[in-house]
């Protein structure tokens, strides 16, 4: 029932935050309601699917796993925190019926039985939850919105091809047809294309820029990774056997997880936009999923189940903490936040907690996933990319921090900061509105009209002994909590984001289950095992040879007889006549 819980409420949510329109003077408000709660209900309904858990429907067979119910309450965990965040920092309404419509198609995707299924799975989460998102930027990045929908196709297009190539390949030939090793190129190329992985990464950073500062978590993130659960578990079992055709295959991914971990940290390093950093750090920390597809050892599995885990919560804090940042200074160029870290250090702790859960340290859970998959998946020669990854990650963060520690810019000095305000007294300053005010405006409706104006925290505190004289007092501490919600969203969303990056921490450190769950795979694990060895037919060959054994009572004459291989060759009669033989030769 856990699992059917979960899809009703992510197909619920979903429909529900999609027929919610943007007109109206409730315009929204049930939407983002459906969507705030669709995405708890989902984490709670995940939480109990483990490996008692199966559903049918028809001819398609849904079994759970601890992994699998991890992995899901994990992403559900995530988008809600984002959520949070975005309903403090300037919400957006396409993000959690988006997030509710990948989440179903991914959960399919991840307990499906058939491996037909998964991928047809994964292939209609890539394609549901861009699409929804898609809807969000139609005015505001045409190029960006076209170069998405390819991206939707291409990726639909080589997994639906992969599923078809890995359900009828030539399991039993001394090397690979060409159908398997095309079915290893569709998901490597499957993953490369939604990852943003290089040469891929100019469409994902402008979707990022173009999408909305919250894109980025959906795109890159939720839907690689159910990706990567999907791809990793045909590597060790599936594409082990050796080729010329397939070693090139695996090569070239290879190739292309260098080069987008080591491009992916320095584009990270010398850009100056928020966005564009934050993009290109979850670019080059995905390419770590590609080294695990290219391990094809199944040794590796284990460590990348874990990393994907810490990869959903650590890179979801890190487009938290953006979005938070971009918020409270009404800015996100790197060049106007100067100081930022003194006015929001609570944001400071988030961003230091993200690294955490990002790189772990020697011995840590995360740490030892990432060491195991370059060691697996790389020769000797290519292992650099290790400490060359780590010092990157170190070298751009540090950037942020130091640009922090400045002088504070003008923007950041006339920002209000983490500084509690409670309707009294209110800073004269207004707060800086961003490019998702607007939003955030219409989600903030009521205390818009209680306080009379959309921003400006002064106003409202101005404003609030008239508000005051209510019929009642429900109605006066309703206007004070409206009025304290708007005067306070940037501490609401640096709390918010501290709580999803400290949550991070715990599940790179191995907290929550998620450690063990590692251990455990999904059901498409155990078909992609089971389909390359296809021994039904010696079986069924062995099963007539019990006939013979019609003369239990013969078992102890075959010692004098010099042929006993002959009993179940020629036929089942000839073994009672020859038995009468030798009974009277002991007597001579």
């Amino acid at each position: 029932m856990s699992l059917l819980a979960f899809l009703i409420v992510c197909a619920a949510g979903a429909a529900i935050g999609l027929v919610d329109g943007d007109s109206g003077p409730a315009s929204g408000r049930v939407g983002r309601l459906a969507g705030l709660g669709g995405l708890l209900a989902a984490m709670l309904a995940a939480l109990f699917i483990d490996s008692t858990t199966r559903l049918s429907f028809a001819d398609v067979t849904l079994a759970g796993s601890e992994y699998s119910g991890r992995f899901l309450a994990c992403a559900a965990g995530s988008g809600l925190v984002l959520s949070l965040v975005a309903l403090a920092s300037g919400w957006s309404d396409r993000l959690a019926p988006a997030a509710l419509a990948s989440f179903a198609g991914l959960a399919v995707a991840v307990t499906a039985v058939d491996p037909g299924v998964a991928l047809a799975a994964a292939a209609a989460a890539t394609t549901a939850g861009a699409i929804v998102l898609g809807r969000e930027v139609a005015g505001s990045d045409s190029d960006g919105r076209l170069a998405e929908m390819r991206t939707i196709g291409l990726v639909a297009a080589v997994f639906l091809g992969a599923s078809l190539a890995l359900s009828h390949p030539a399991w039993n030939g001394p090397s690979a047809s060409p159908a398997f090793v095309l079915g290893f190129c569709g998901l490597g190329i499957g993953l490369a294309v939604r990852s943003g992985a290089v040469p891929f990464h100019v469409p994902a950073v402008r979707m990022g820029l173009s999408g909305g500062r919250f894109s980025p978590a959906l795109l890159l993130v939720w839907i690689p990774a159910g990706l990567g659960i999907v791809t990793i578990s045909w590597s060790a079992t599936t594409f082990g056997m050796r080729s010329d055709w397939l070693d090139a295959a695996v090569a070239a991914a290879q190739v292309v997880a260098v080069a987008t971990i080591v491009l992916g940290a320095l584009a990270a390093l010398v850009h100056d936009e928020l966005e564009e950093i934050v993009t290109y750090s979850i670019v080059a920390d995905a390419g770590f999923v590609l080294l695990a597809l290219a391990a094809r050892n199944e040794a590796a599995a284990e460590p990348a189940r874990m990393w994907l885990l810490a990869f959903i919560a650590a890179k979801t804090g890190l487009v938290a903490w953006a979005a938070a940042v971009s918020r409270a200074f009404g800015t996100s160029k790197l060049g106007r936040l100067h100081g930022w870290l003194r006015r929001t250090p609570l944001l400071g702790l988030a961003l230091l907690a993200v690294v955490i859960a990002t790189l772990g340290w020697p011995g840590s859970p995360v740490s030892e996933a990432r060491s195991t998959l370059v060691q697996l998946a790389l020769p000797g020669g290519l292992q650099f990319v290790l400490p060359a990854a780590i010092i990157l990650s170190l070298a751009y963060t540090g950037r942020l921090l130091i640009v922090g520690l400045l002088s504070p810019a003008t923007e950041v000095a006339a920002a209000r900061g983490e500084m509690p305000h409670w309707g009294s007294r209110a800073a004269a300053t207004p707060e800086p509105a961003s490019a998702d005010e607007t939003g955030a405006a219409a989600g903030n409706k009521a205390a818009a009209t209680a306080t009379g104006t959309d921003s400006g925290p002064s106003n409202a505190s101005v404003s609030l002994p008239a508000a005051t004289g209510g019929p009642n007092a429900t109605s006066r501490l309703l206007q004070r909590l409206a009025s304290v919600w708007q005067l306070n969203r940037t501490l609401e969303a640096s709390l918010a984001v501290v709580v999803g990056a400290s949550v991070a921490v715990a599940i790179a450190f191995g907290g929550f289950g998620t450690s063990d769950a590692s251990q455990f795979g999904i059901p498409l694990d155990t078909a992609a095992r089971a389909t390359p060895t296809p021994p039904p037919p010696p079986t069924l060959a062995v099963t007539p040879t019990p006939e013979p054994t019609l003369a239990p009572h013969s078992t102890a004459l075959p010692t004098n007889s010099p042929g006993p291989s002959q009993s179940a060759g020629p036929s089942t009669s000839a073994a009672p006549v020859k038995t009468a033989v030798p009974v009277h030769g002991p007597g001579n």
